[in-house]
């Protein structure tokens, strides 16, 4: 943690020297470079309350402050969020979602991993693809909360990995993030007793693929 996050810290150290120096020669743009610095401020408090939030979720017995709620009913809530940033980007956008469904956990937590699969869908799959979100019952009682894609996808080989802190793949690198999302995910899952799975797309679409299926799976009740 203190390596990844020694960077953003130095560069926000840097910036704030520089306009500081610009300020005292009577140039540069003061107020752009505390802009600048807050946004870095601002990330790097993220990627410590991400850190602090895993934390919490791998050391819980059980779920912080569990409720009895709807999941699909929380994925179309997720749903209104990331459906305009499908369309600005260009993406189809397709939500399937079971109604009556009950789960039994962290409201919040599992808002936030969901929110975290669908940015990462977003974020990752080219103009003309296609992101479908799903919340549906499996034939064992379990909740699957999925959200499949038409990115590039993972290996199979790497897709242990990226569930781990600060894992960042090759075509991830120019993209915002601390690589911190799936690991979220992946604790929340554990937290719930219930498991993230990472598989293979729907295939290629337009030469890009073959995508990515990420699924959050939750425990029945009872």
């Amino acid at each position: 943690i203190a390596h990844d996050l020694r960077s953003p810290l130095t560069r926000l150290r840097a910036r704030l020297e520089a306009a500081a120096i610009e300020a005292d020669n009577g140039k540069g743009d003061p107020v752009g470079a505390l802009h600048t610095a807050l946004e870095d401020a601002d990330n790097v408090l993220k990627t410590f309350n991400a850190v602090l939030s895993i934390a919490r979720l791998e050391a819980a017995v059980e779920p912080p402050n569990p409720v009895v709620f709807d999941p699909g009913e929380l994925a179309a809530g997720v749903a209104e969020l990331y459906e305009p940033l499908c369309e600005d980007k260009g993406l189809e956008f397709r939500a399937e979602l079971t109604p009556a469904l009950q789960l039994r956990g962290n409201r919040e937590f599992i808002a936030q991993a969901l929110a975290n699969i669908l940015d990462n869908a977003v974020k990752y799959t080219p103009e003309g693809g296609a992101v479908m979100l799903r919340v549906r019952r499996r034939s064992s009682g379990d909740v699957e909360m999925s959200v499949t894609d038409t990115g590039p996808g993972v290996p199979e080989a790497e897709r242990d990995r990226v569930i781990q802190r600060f894992v960042r793949l090759e075509n991830s690198r120019n993209e915002p993030g601390a690589g911190l999302g799936l690991s979220l995910v992946g604790a929340v899952a554990q937290a719930h007793k219930g498991q993230l799975e990472l598989d293979e797309g729907p295939g290629s679409v337009d030469g890009s693929g073959p995508g990515l299926r990420v699924a959050l799976v939750l425990p029945k009740m009872g």
